[in-house]
């Protein structure tokens, strides 16, 4: 390998107007948020004026790459504290090794890490080896300089010479901010998630060690996190100007950045969806989303006896994967519903698009304060009503009587009655799906991309430059 891998991949590479800088990137994608930033990039001008610099998990060393005509330039993903100067793909190599070879290179980092601080580190090994965290120790604020990244986007923005940089979520956003300067191009900071709200990087339920339970690991391993919130929200507040996808997302930023460096504009583009005659039999249910504690499939299925003995044709689909999958197959065989309830795994595309066909409603169990709500606006535009409880930007994306229907926070029977109800009432589905989808063009990727393009110029011109 080159000894600067960096460098042999910025030889050649053209200047560009606007260095954006995401998280994870297509085809290293894991959810809406890298979806909507793609469908905007890939529309002109901003497809001409910007050039990705993502963090990819798998990356041995930077590259190249193309896609729908969008530039990419990919750098290996750091690993997690404590190995955070080592990238993920060098850490999945170590756990290949003979057992003994990789923990010598885990004592290694570890000897270093102690030598740089050795009180703090000290402890929070210990919250790491004693208290086991879910999501383990948040350390960004100590190590966010240390793993390379800041380093690497520095040097990118000195070779491309961007009129200004674009971060787009949480892990982008503290890396750029770290890595430009008071005399570097302008910074737009896109906030997508409660990254900058919560101190939970994960976005879970879990809460150990708030108000002190759970012992002092866990009450440790809060703190922590509670660091790490504030060194995110420091670094939000170097952005020249924070845009915020949700009026949600808003309310809870407002204790990060100024209301006047903030802005709201969705991002979170949706593509024009075929829209097919809902089935003309049965009443078919589809859920989508990763397949974890917060988005509430658990609920939902447990619920689904009490909505077969009130619509005994009632059959419910749930598209997606995640951690929780094996426990919902074991949940739904216990249940004796493995007839009318199907976990159909990741389904994207004309498959998703399929699902929603054979649908009559769409559902949103989701328990926590979802971001956006992107599935809403998806189904919506291929003609579906939509279910979903209140939380979050549910509250937004989903207009209660008129595209779908809005159950109280938590509240399952009022959701299942919402579902059965629409169920007797095919005239009250086709007037939502229909608002839904006229509702859904303003989610299109062309206008949504105009106005970032819009964006992009007033910032620059803020700057003295122009795009």
């Amino acid at each position: 390998m080159p000894a600067d891998p960096l460098g042999r991949v910025l030889e050649g590479l053209p200047e560009r107007r606007v260095l954006v800088v995401s998280d994870r990137y297509p085809p290293d994608a894991a959810g809406g948020a890298e979806r909507s930033l793609h469908l905007m990039l890939r529309e002109e001008p901003l497809r001409r004026l910007a050039l990705v610099a993502t963090f990819d998990k798998v990356l041995a060393a930077p590259e190249r790459r193309s896609v729908d005509g969008v530039e990419i330039l990919a750098l290996p993903a750091p690993a997690a504290w404590p190995l955070h100067r080592l990238s993920q793909s060098e850490v999945e190599a170590l756990k290949r090794r003979p057992f003994g070879l990789k923990w010598a290179s885990f004592l290694r980092e570890v000897a270093r890490d102690l030598r740089d601080a050795p009180v703090e580190r000290a402890r929070a090994f210990g919250v790491r080896i004693f208290g086991r965290p879910e999501g383990g120790v948040a350390m960004d604020h100590r190590t966010s300089g240390e793993s390379g990244l800041e380093q690497a986007i520095a040097r990118i923005v000195a070779h491309v010479k961007p009129d200004l940089v674009h971060a787009d979520n949480a892990r982008a956003i503290v890396a750029s901010a770290g890595a430009l300067t008071d005399v570097g191009p302008p910074l737009i900071a896109v906030v997508r998630d409660h990254r900058f709200s919560t101190p939970n990087f994960r976005q879970t339920f879990d809460t150990a060690g708030e108000g002190g339970t759970g012992g002092w690991a866990a009450a440790a391993a809060h703190a922590f996190a509670r660091q790490a919130l504030a060194f995110r929200q420091e670094r939000l507040r170097r952005a020249d100007l924070v845009l915020v996808t949700s009026a949600h997302v808003e309310a809870l930023v407002r204790a990060a950045a100024a209301p006047e460096q903030m802005r709201r504009r969705a991002l979170t583009p949706v593509e024009p969806a075929p829209v097919a005659a809902a089935p003309s039999e049965g009443f078919n249910v589809a859920v989508v989303g990763s397949l974890n504690a917060n988005k509430g499939q658990a609920g939902l299925i447990e619920a689904w006896p009490e909505v077969l003995a009130r619509r005994p044709d009632a059959t419910l689909e749930i598209a997606g994967e995640g951690p929780d999958r094996a426990a919902l197959a074991a949940l739904i065989e216990r249940l004796g519903v493995a007839g009318r309830v199907r976990l159909l795994g990741s389904v994207e595309g004309a498959e998703r698009d399929r699902l929603f066909a054979r649908s009559h409603v769409v559902a949103l169990p989701t328990l926590w304060e979802e971001p956006f709500g992107r599935v809403a606006v998806e189904a919506g535009a291929a003609g579906r009503p939509v279910v979903a409880y209140a939380v979050g930007g549910h509250a937004e994306t989903v207009v209660d009587g008129v595209t779908g229907r809005l159950a109280p926070a938590g509240d399952r029977a009022a959701f299942i009655d919402a579902l059965l109800a629409l169920a007797e009432d095919p005239d009250a589905r086709a007037r939502f799906g229909d608002a839904g989808r006229k509702r859904a063009e303003s989610y299109a990727p062309k206008p949504l991309a105009a106005g970032l393009a819009e964006v992009w110029r007033e910032v620059a011109r803020g700057a003295n430059t122009a795009l």
